[in-house]
C-alpha cells in the first residue's frame, strides 16, 4: 500500500475548478516533485495535503489514515515555504526549537535535537545568529532544520529554492537531495523548474490547468512524455518539435521533414515505423531532444537507428561543454546538441545525425503521442 495517497482531489473556489480529480501514490521515502507552470495547481494541492486548504471531493490518506478532517498540527506533516518565515527576534537555535517548545519537549531533548540538526546541515557555527546576520542559503538552511526537528512522516516544500540564485540553487539542490539519501523520509516538493524536477525527484507529477498531465519516474517523464504539454515543458532546452508527414517510400515507412529550397529529408522512424503505419499519409509532430540530434561522433554508438543527414547551419551557440546548433526543418528552428569540439559553422551546411531511437510522435491536433 502506498505511503501517501491523493484520491480523486477536487478542490473548487466558488464555481471556479482549480483541481480536476488529482489521483497519485507514493510510497513511503518517495520524493514526489510536483511541476507545471504558474497557476497550475501544484501549491494549492500542497496546502490540501498539508491542511491548510479544504478539499472539495476526494480524499488525502497518510500512511493508511485519511487526513481530510484533521488540522495540520494533527497531521504529522512539516513544511518548508518559499518565504523562509523566521522569527526575527530568535537566534538560528531558538528559531530551529521553536516547534519542539511549542509542544513542551523538555529542554534538553529540544537542545539535543537542534544539535543534530545543525549538524546534519552543517550550520552549527550559526546557531547563535540571528536571521538578519544570515545569507539567502543560510536562511533557507535554518527553515529547513526548522522542519527537519520535528521528524514528521511527511515533508512538504513549496519553491523553497526560487529566492536563490543560481549557484546556490544547484548547491541547495544538492543539500536536500543529500538530506533525503540520508533519512528516507517522505518527500512532496512543488516547483516549476523542471531541472530541479529532474534532478530531485523519484517520480514527478505535470500538472497544467488543474489537471494531472503525466505521473512517471523522471526517466519515463523525460523520454516518454503522453502528450505536446509535457515533451515541450521538461527539459532544457525543450524538446523540438518538428511538422513532419508519414509517407510508404519503398514498401517502407519514412518520416518526411521539408526544407527550405531543396529536397524533404527523409528519416527512418526505426521502433516506432508499425506504430506509425497507421497515419501513413497523414502529418504529425515529430518530437525529438537536442541531444539526440548530434555530430556524427557523438552520436550514441549503442542506438539502433541512427541517419545521418547533411544540413543548412543557422546558428551556433558554444555553451562550454557542447555547442548548440540551430537548423531549419519542417517549418521550424530545430536545436541540436553536438560536442564542444564540433566542426560546424553558421551559414555552413554539416552533417547531422538523428538517433530515432529517441524520437516520439504526435498528433498535432489532439497532441497525444501516436508512437
Amino acid at each position: 500500500m502506498a505511503f501517501l495517497e491523493i484520491d480523486r482531489l477536487v478542490k473548487r473556489f466558488g464555481a471556479t475548478e482549480v483541481l480536476k480529480g488529482i489521483t497519485l501514490e507514493v510510497e513511503e521515502g518517495g520524493f514526489l516533485v510536483l511541476v507545471g507552470p504558474s497557476g497550475c495547481g501544484k501549491s494549492t494541492l500542497l496546502s490540501m495535503i498539508a491542511g491548510l486548504d479544504t478539499i472539495s471531493e476526494g480524499e488525502v490518506r497518510i500512511n493508511g489514515r485519511r487526513v481530510n478532517e484533521l488540522h495540520p498540527s494533527q497531521r504529522d506533516i512539516a513544511m518548508v515555504f518559499q518565504s523562509y518565515a523566521l522569527y526575527p527576534n530568535m537566534t538560528v537555535a531558538e528559531n530551529i526549537a521553536f516547534g519542539l517548545e511549542m509542544r513542551g519537549v523538555p529542554k534538553a531533548e529540544r537542545v539535543a535535537a537542534v544539535a543534530k540538526v545543525a549538524d546534519m546541515l552543517q550550520m552549527g557555527h550559526l546557531l547563535n545568529r540571528k536571521p538578519s546576520q544570515l545569507s539567502g542559503g543560510q536562511r533557507q538552511r535554518v527553515a529547513m532544520g526548522r522542519a527537519l526537528v520535528r521528524d514528521p512522516q511527511v515533508f512538504l516544500f513549496d519553491e523553497p529554492l526560487s529566492n536563490l540564485d543560481a549557484k546556490l540553487r544547484v548547491d541547495m539542490r544538492t543539500e536536500i537531495k543529500r538530506l533525503h539519501q540520508r533519512m528516507g523520509t517522505t518527500i512532496v516538493y512543488v516547483t516549476h523548474d523542471q531541472i530541479e524536477a529532474m534532478t530531485l525527484a523519484t517520480q514527478i507529477a505535470v500538472l497544467k490547468d488543474g489537471v494531472l498531465q503525466q505521473f512517471g519516474s523522471p526517466a519515463e517523464v523525460y523520454n516518454n512524455p503522453v502528450n505536446m504539454f509535457v515533451a515541450d515543458f521538461m527539459g532544457s532546452p525543450s524538446m523540438n518539435l518538428v511538422p513532419a508527414n508519414i509517407r510508404a517510400e519503398n514498401g517502407r515507412t519514412v518520416v518526411a521533414l521539408s526544407r527550405a529550397n531543396e529536397e524533404d529529408l527523409i528519416l527512418d522512424p526505426g521502433a516506432a515505423s508499425e506504430k506509425l503505419g497507421t497515419v501513413l499519409g497523414q502529418d504529425v509532430l515529430l518530437g525529438i531532444r537536442p541531444e539526440a540530434i548530434t555530430d556524427h561522433d557523438g552520436a550514441d554508438r549503442n542506438a539502433k537507428t541512427l541517419v545521418d543527414a547533411d544540413c543548412h547551419v543557422e546558428v551556433v551557440e558554444p555553451a562550454g561543454s557542447d555547442t548548440f546548433v540551430v537548423t531549419h526543418l519542417g517549418g521550424k528552428h530545430v536545436i541540436a546538441r553536438m560536442r564542444s569540439d564540433a566542426s560546424v559553422r553558421g551559414g555552413q551546411r554539416a552533417p547531422f545525425t538523428f538517433n530515432m531511437d529517441k524520437a516520439v510522435f504526435f498528433d498535432p491536433k489532439t497532441e497525444l503521442r501516436v508512437a
